[in-house]
């Protein structure tokens, strides 16, 4: 039998949503089914891994199967798809970026979709007498109008949306006929198109009737066809009648009255239509629709009377006064009811007009395109649909209303926060972010001085942007590279010893870590002297910048790295790279280290984590410090335009063309300073816009799967001190593993509840919630056993306890215990005495 490795617990999360990690999982009801989840705390394993230091080696192999084996899935990312006949607004690499519309290609995704992309699209046929005539379909965005923004809807809701604006044409259907589908005009009868009507043709996987085609009088390039289509589509004699049902409800129909002229009455639920004509519809008083489509009456004794009709009808009429020009002239009409905004064009030509009612003719029609114009502001809120929107009077605007669009939001990507926040006394403003490799570092960002002054640091040291003198406690920045991948560190200098010490150090706070380290010293003949700092993996070489005589000497940075800073008459900038592709810009608008306004701003570098949207550098959002009254707030502002919800005037947001959220809070009324907190994504965030037909369903899928890591947790029992401390996966039994003989109560009888042949997979549960995981065997073969159906077959456990038998994982038997044993709670007790092996386990 095949084995697949699998995780049981794969959790379906929404844009914005995280996995449960081990911490969640510790207060619900121990399981083995939760294997590993509860233990594994944001990917690392969060416990030790225990085998007997009397065991045998095959008691460390099935701790190494389970510990190489042990997965679980990432919680960083989740993904959203649109089950059905649904296509997600992206082509080829081009995704759709917040702010960039859905089409046309040249300023957003794309031109049209057509059968490739949308099965609704499929190309059909039209058939009769003078030919089959293929055609295509084609759903156009040839205007820069549906796009994704942050605003306040009509309601005075502020929110995400996919707006489509007022008086916009948002999309063209077009069927266009591969070779122009020809047909007799019949002038005697109303100049009727005898090769048209009567067939079908399926619009956006909707099939119609055509019930009426005709062409207008005698030299008229006009053409109007009647179509229709519904829930029944059925036939009855007259005096037949039938029940059908429409949306749940029972109809009973029947036809009472057809005459010469292709008319007929019906009956439906007792309610009786009018008289009606090919091609006529009647609205009943619950809103339902017949339709009568066609009406056969054979006059002549035991001749035929029949007629076709649709309930829960559908008539549209697709008219154009001149076919020969690209103009139109009319709009949709829908159950006998204009639809506002839908232009429809029939392009055509006519080959032989019909001059008079004696007089036949032919045309030929080679598109049918209708243009739809938004009738008001659409805002489509996340989880929402264009045909759902209260603003759309009329749902007909979206031809045969068998498509639409729907958002789901943005994409779930991993975030970090860079964010400027005022200290408490707001004096001061404090940095944060997250540099490549993951460290998050605060940085003492400006201090206000005096009452009109300011300079980057705090209160005590100063944050120095050019590394060429630094003194005792000065901040500086050190940067490894200049792109996107540069590792960014913020030092503090702690002081040296002068050149009289016989061991001299140099002193180094790394904020990244907070740790201070102490490097050696090396002094010249001269007293130069010199060290080397090396953070990941980049060696920077330091050097006094002032004599070494006495202690705390001014240092400098000679080489290493990359010497970001750069000046321009007295302007004085450098920037620290944050992870996914941020450069935040320092400047110091003045060369002296006291000043009346500093600048910081973030943008976007990495050219990979944007499209088409923007062109890097992308400037997301920025700002003056100013001081005032020795305290310290935001000045004039540069980047994306935030906006306020409604009522709340204290707070703006706003979304970057790379997905990066940001929160501006600006207390009114207050002298309270202001802060600046961005959702910045490590990987581009863009919009989940899809076009759909039909029924769909949407599934929303998170992470996906990875090894655990596990940090310095293998351990042997002489090693655990405490069997409650930790969450703890001990291998072996009692026999060779004195841990696991304490989880078992320390029996006399080492052996005591194991079989030969058998293995035991057992839970514990803590009073303080710590889980440890029993896993061993009556012999070392057993133990092995139970390690590979872990490692293999972890999602067939449950309960807590289970036991193994067989020779191989793939065939082992895995059921409850033959004896079924209580849920222990581990009570810690003092370390057992030397067990005496009376069965030799290994």
């Amino acid at each position: 039998m095949e084995i697949k490795k699998m995780v049981k617990r794969i959790f379906a999360i929404g844009a914005g949503a995280t996995m449960l990690g081990a911490t969640v999982m510790g207060a619900m009801a121990a399981d083995l089914k939760n294997y590993p989840d509860m233990f594994v705390d944001d990917g690392v394993f969060n416990g030790l891994l225990v085998v007997g230091e009397k065991a045998a080696a095959v008691d460390n192999l099935a701790l190494t199967d389970i510990a190489s084996s042990m997965m679980y899935m990432k919680s960083d990312v989740s993904t959203v798809s649109v089950e059905g006949d649904a296509w997600k607004v992206e082509a080829g690499g081009d995704e759709l970026e917040f702010g960039e519309a859905v089409g046309p290609a040249a300023s957003g995704v794309v031109d049209f979709l057509d059968e490739d992309d949308l099965g609704a699209l499929a190309t059909g046929q039209l058939k009769s007498s003078k030919g089959t005539f293929s055609y295509e379909q084609y759903l156009h965005f040839d205007n820069a109008v549906i796009n994704t923004t942050y605003a306040e809807d009509d309601d005075d809701i502020t929110a995400l949306y996919l707006k489509v604006p007022d008086n916009s044409m948002f999309a063209r259907y077009e069927l266009n006929f591969l070779t122009a589908a020809k047909s007799d005009i019949d002038a005697s009868e109303t100049y009727k198109l005898d090769d048209i009507e009567g067939k079908q043709l399926t619009m956006m996987g909707k099939t119609y009737d055509i019930v009426k085609a005709v062409s207008g009088n005698a030299n008229s390039n006009q053409v109007t066809l009647t179509l229709m289509a519904g829930s029944v589509s059925e036939t009855l004699l007259e005096g037949e009648a039938q029940t059908y049902t429409v949306n749940g409800k029972p109809y009973e129909v029947s036809l009472t009255f057809t005459d010469s002229s292709d008319r007929a009455k019906f009956v439906v639920n007792g309610e009786q239509t009018p008289l009606l004509d090919e091609g006529d519809t009647e609205t009943l008083s619950d809103g339902t629709v017949l339709g009568l489509s066609e009406v056969l009456y054979q006059d002549y004794a035991g001749g035929i009377h029949q007629a076709h009709f649709f309930l829960g009808a559908d008539k549209i009429v697709l008219e154009d006064d001149d076919i020969t020009d690209t103009a139109s002239s009319d709009e949709l009409s829908v159950n006998d009811e204009t639809v506002d905004g839908s232009d429809i064009t029939i392009t055509g030509s006519i080959n032989d007009n019909a001059t008079s009612t004696t007089d036949d003719g032919e045309l030929e029609i080679d598109t049918i395109v209708i243009n739809m114009t938004a009738q008001d502001d659409y805002f489509i809120a996340e989880d929402e649909t264009l045909l759902g929107q209260e603003e759309l009077d009329e749902k007909d605007l979206l031809f045969t209303q068998n498509w639409d669009i729907q958002f789901k939001g943005m994409t779930d990507e991993k975030t970090n926060e860079i964010s400027v926040k005022p200290k408490s006394s707001e004096k001061e403003y404090e940095l944060s972010f997250v540099n490549v490799n993951g460290d998050k570092i605060d940085v003492p960002l400006a201090y206000a001085s005096a009452g009109t002054s300011v300079r980057f640091g705090d209160q005590d040291d100063p944050l120095l942007l050019n590394r060429s003198v630094i003194t005792d406690e000065d901040y500086f920045i050190l940067n490894d590279d200049t792109d996107e991948d540069s590792v960014t560190n913020i030092v503090q200098y702690k002081g040296a010893d002068d050149n009289s010490k016989s061991d001299p150090k140099m002193k180094l706070k790394v904020l990244a870590t907070g740790e201070t380290l102490s490097r050696p010293i090396t002094f010249s003949a001269t007293n130069s002297a010199t060290a080397t700092l090396k953070l990941s993996g980049t060696t920077y070489n330091l050097a006094n910048a002032t004599a070494t005589g006495s202690d705390d000497w001014s240092i400098t940075v000679s080489s290493g790295g990359e010497a970001t800073e750069t000046r321009s008459v007295d302007t004085l900038m450098n920037f620290l790279i944050a992870k996914g592709g941020a450069k935040i810009w320092l400047t110091d608008q003045n060369s002296s280290i006291e000043t009346d306004e500093l600048k910081f701003n973030v943008s976007l570098i990495d050219s990979n984590l944007i499209d088409d949207a923007a062109s890097v550098p992308y400037l997301v959002k920025g700002y003056n410090i100013v001081p005032a009254s020795s305290e310290l707030d935001f000045g004039s502002a540069v980047g994306i335009t935030l906006v306020s919800p409604d009522g709340d005037d204290d707070n703006s947001y706003g979304w970057s063309a790379n997905g990066a959220w940001v929160h501006l809070n600006s207390p009114s009324g207050t002298t309270s300073a202001d802060t600046l907190t961005i959702d910045w994504p490590e990987d581009e965030r863009t919009a989940l816009v899809f076009v759909t037909s039909g029924a769909t369903a949407t599934t929303a899928s998170g992470g996906s799967l990875a090894s655990v890591t596990i940090i310095d947790a293998t351990k042997l029992d002489s090693e655990v001190t405490s069997v409650s401390a930790q969450n703890l996966i001990t291998v072996g039994g009692p026999c060779v593993n004195t841990v696991s003989a304490e989880l078992l109560g320390n029996p006399s009888n080492c052996a005591e509840g194991f079989s030969p042949g058998k293995a035991r997979i057992k839970l514990f549960e803590n009073a303080n919630g710590n889980l440890a995981m029993l896993v061993a065997g009556y012999s070392g073969a057993d133990t092995r056993l139970a390690g590979k159906v872990v490692a293999n077959r972890a999602s067939e456990l449950s309960g807590m306890e289970m036991e193994v038998e067989g020779t191989t994982y793939s065939d082992a038997t895995l059921g409850a215990p033959s004896v079924a044993a209580p849920v222990e709670e581990v009570v810690e007790e003092a370390p057992a005495e030397e067990v005496v092996e009376e069965v030799a386990e290994e």
